[in-house]
């Protein structure tokens, strides 16, 4: 005889609540790795002495060409920015991937404080652009996007996160 209760069955979840259980580490990783990826192309070029391509479906956008033969592409010993950008994004990277692995807290915070330090140079490196080489990067620009984000993505965990140092203090002395 086949089962005829009525079971409720569970509604899927909706997309929200879906990507709401997605660890940030997860979303921090994919971050990096969309910065990792401009920065690549951003060094491959530069250490080529090729200017970096600005035109996407026919339109030329922004001037990456003035960008990159500037002296401010290049702030320290002759190492073309986009070069520090690589390594950042794999810090992070290996950061984000740690944390989600292992929830340790101080990786977390190694990836805010180390995306904290990339904005600030973003925005050096932005004001520069806007006002001493009177030119955009359209790369330069997505890499800081993503770069921003990194940082917002970590400081609102940061802010969500109760003091783990707390946390386990309390549970000690209950």
């Amino acid at each position: 005889m086949a089962n005829t209760t009525n079971a409720v069955e569970p509604a899927s979840p909706s997309l929200w609540r879906r990507i709401r259980s997605i660890h940030p580490g997860l979303v921090l990783a994919v971050l990096d790795l969309i910065g990792l990826g401009i920065a690549s192309y951003l060094s491959s070029v530069e250490l080529d002495n090729k200017p970096p391509v600005c035109t996407f479906g026919g339109f030329h956008i922004g001037n990456c060409e003035t960008v990159a033969s500037s002296p401010y592409s290049r702030p320290f010993a002759g190492v073309p920015v986009a070069v520090y950008g690589v390594f950042l994004s794999i810090t992070l990277f290996t950061l984000a991937i740690a944390w989600w692995r292992t929830n340790n807290y101080k990786l977390l915070l190694g990836h805010y404080g180390l995306s904290l330090i990339g904005v600030a140079f973003e925005g050096w490196f932005l004001y520069a652009q806007i006002f001493l080489i009177k030119a955009e990067c359209i790369w330069c620009l997505g890499y800081g996007v993503s770069l921003i984000l990194r940082f917002f993505v970590a400081l609102w965990v940061y802010l969500h996160t109760p003091n783990p140092d707390s946390v386990m203090a309390e549970e000690f002395t209950e």
